[in-house]
C-alpha cells in the first residue's frame, strides 16, 4: 500500500504572527543596542573607558622604531637631560635609541665618522637635540677642560659631523626630513637665529609640549611602509604621567626659570594613553 507524506501544517492564508513577533522584538533589541552605544560614545567618547578605570591596550603590535640621538657637549645639566630623553624613549616611547653614551665602545672601534654614518643610515628618525640660546655659546665652543667627566668626548665630535651631514641633504626634502630636532624648553623663533643654520628647515618639537606629539610622530608610517594590517589596525604607542618624571626633571633643571613650560605640555588623551 502506498503511504502518501502528511499534508502541510501551514495553511494558506493563515499568517505565523509567532514569527513574526520573534522577529519585531529581535530588531527592536538589536537597534535598542546600536542606540545604547551611539548614546554612550556621543556623551562619553574616549573617557567612558578611562571613567571605569580601563586602560587602553594596542590594537596592533609595536614594532621599536630605529631612532639616533645626537647632541652638542654643553653641561652636566643638559647631559642628564639627554639621558632621561633617551631613556623615556628607549623605555616608554617604543623607540630602539642608539645614542653615544650607550656605545662608546663601538665608538672607539669604527670612529665616529663611520659609528654615526651607520647608525644615520639604520634610523628611520634622527634626533637632534639643541640647548636653549643662553647655552647656544659653550656648545658652539666646547672646552675640554671645562667637560664634566660624564660627557663622553665623541659628543663634541658628532654634533659638527651631524650637521654637516644634515647641510648636505639640504637640497634633498626627503633625506632631509629624517632629521628632526628637539628643543628641551620653549621653542625658539628659528628666524631669530637660535637654531644653528643648518637645522632651521627641519621639523621641531620642543619638550616637554610637544612630546605626545613627538612619540606620534615617530610611529606614523608613510604611504610607501604602511600595510593592510595598519589599515585595519592601528598601532598605538603612549605612557602614563609618571612615566615623565624623570625627563621633565630633568628638562625643569635645565629650563631653571622656565617652570611654566610645563603647564603647556599637551595632555594625555586616549589615544596616547597606554602603557
Amino acid at each position: 500500500m502506498q503511504i502518501n507524506p502528511p499534508a502541510s501544517t501551514n495553511i494558506p492564508g493563515i499568517v505565523n504572527y509567532t514569527s513574526i513577533r520573534v522577529a519585531i522584538i529581535g530588531g527592536m533589541a538589536g537597534l535598542m543596542i546600536l542606540i545604547t552605544c551611539y548614546i554612550i560614545y556621543k556623551y562619553f567618547g574616549a573617557n567612558f573607558a578611562n571613567s571605569l578605570v580601563f586602560k587602553r591596550l594596542p590594537t596592533a603590535p609595536i614594532v621599536p622604531v630605529p631612532v639616533l640621538v645626537v647632541y652638542p657637549a654643553v653641561n652636566s645639566a643638559f647631559q642628564q637631560a639627554v639621558v632621561a630623553l633617551a631613556e623615556f624613549l628607549h623605555g616608554h616611547g617604543g623607540c630602539s635609541v642608539a645614542v653615544d653614551m650607550w656605545q662608546q665602545g663601538k665608538i672607539a672601534e669604527l670612529g665616529p665618522m663611520r659609528w654615526l654614518a651607520e647608525k644615520v643610515m639604520t634610523a628611520k628618525r634622527v634626533l637632534i637635540v639643541c640647548p636653549q640660546p643662553h647655552l647656544q655659546t659653550r656648545a658652539s665652543t666646547p672646552n675640554v677642560t671645562l667637560q664634566e667627566p660624564s660627557i663622553p668626548a665623541a659628543a663634541q665630535d658628532l654634533y659638527p659631523l651631524i650637521l654637516n651631514m644634515v647641510a648636505s641633504h639640504a637640497k634633498s626634502p626627503g633625506d632631509l626630513a629624517k632629521f628632526w630636532v628637539v628643543q628641551l624648553g620653549k621653542q625658539q623663533d628659528k628666524k631669530l637665529g637660535n637654531l644653528p643654520l643648518e637645522l632651521r628647515t627641519c621639523n621641531t618639537f620642543s619638550l616637554m609640549k610637544d612630546l605626545n606629539k613627538l612619540c606620534r610622530r615617530l610611529h606614523t608610517k608613510s604611504k610607501d611602509e604602511k600595510t593592510i594590517s595598519d589599515l585595519i589596525f592601528r598601532p598605538g604607542v603612549a605612557y602614563i604621567e609618571k612615566c615623565t618624571g624623570k625627563l621633565r626633571e630633568a628638562v625643569e633643571k635645565l629650563g631653571g626659570q622656565q617652570p611654566s613650560i610645563f603647564s603647556e605640555e599637551e595632555p594625555l588623551t586616549s589615544e596616547d594613553a597606554i602603557v
